[in-house]
């Protein structure tokens, strides 16, 4: 093996922990309807584009040091890939959550390309997100700050310590509670015309009592929930917009987890 291709493979590896898990998270790059291999394929792609940066002195300590190395990056491209995952994760749950309420969760099926049980309106607003997401030029965003996250965190640099553990898990913390925000703020609409829905036809059930407010509520509140996502349509993408900022913010903070 030339002198030269050894240290190269060696960065190549590393560099590859951290883009891997990334491009594994985000829905925006396919997710898990995309096959193993191809997101397999952009990992290493990514980190190709990057070697530029990764590239270096290779630190001594053998095997064991590169392997502890490995999980350091691992790690930074699985805080990375969280923290921007959230944002379409929120938009995701935000359908979610309106299928709940408006009983749809009763006809969930399993989807085809992830083999777990999806929500129409979750699947379509997260299709929604990442459409947004991408005209804005989002891919272009993620692949800067991960390109900037090697520069924060060269692949040689030691870790500075158990207080970097503590930043992570705050930081997973507040991107799950903005998840949640995020979620409930863009659900808002729709469960408000949801919850008033049932106010009125519990109303109604107690002035009617002959009516069969099961079968009469449920297609009702079916049509209320699309209605009221179809209407918050207009203000979708200004609000995902404004949502995504919070949520690179947090990913340029989750850049610098290594110093």
């Amino acid at each position: 093996m030339p002198p030269d291709l050894e240290p190269a493979l060696a960065f190549f590896a590393l560099g590859s922990a951290r883009t891997l898990p990334f491009v594994w998270l985000i829905p925006a790059f396919g997710g898990p309807s995309l096959p193993a291999r191809v997101r397999l394929a952009l990992g290493f792609a990514l980190s190709a584009l990057c070697f530029p940066l990764i590239a270096g002195r290779v630190p001594s300590g053998g095997p064991v040091l590169l392997l502890l190395l490995a999980l350091r990056e691992c790690g930074v491209g699985l805080v990375m890939g969280f923290v921007a995952a959230c944002m379409f994760r929120a938009v995701e749950a935000a359908g979610r959550l309106t299928d709940t309420l408006r009983g749809a969760n009763l006809a969930d099926v399993i989807a085809p390309g992830e083999g777990s049980r999806s929500s129409p309106l979750g699947e379509l607003l997260l299709l929604l997100s990442v459409v947004v997401f991408l005209e804005a030029g989002g891919a272009g965003i993620l692949a800067t700050a991960l390109a900037r996250s090697y520069e924060a965190v060269p692949l040689a640099a030691t870790w500075s310590g158990p207080a970097r553990l503590h930043a992570a898990a705050f930081l997973v913390i507040v991107a799950s509670a903005k998840l949640i925000e995020a979620a409930i703020g863009l659900a808002a609409p729709a469960l408000v015309a949801l919850l008033l829905a049932d106010l009125a036809l519990g109303a109604l059930g107690r002035a009617v009592p002959q009516i069969p407010l099961y079968f009469v509520g449920m297609p009702a509140k079916a049509l209320l929930g699309v209605g009221a996502v179809l209407a918050g349509l207009a203000t979708l993408d200004s609000a995902l917009t404004l949502g995504f900022r919070g949520f690179l913010v947090l990913l340029e903070r989750a850049a610098q987890l290594g110093r």
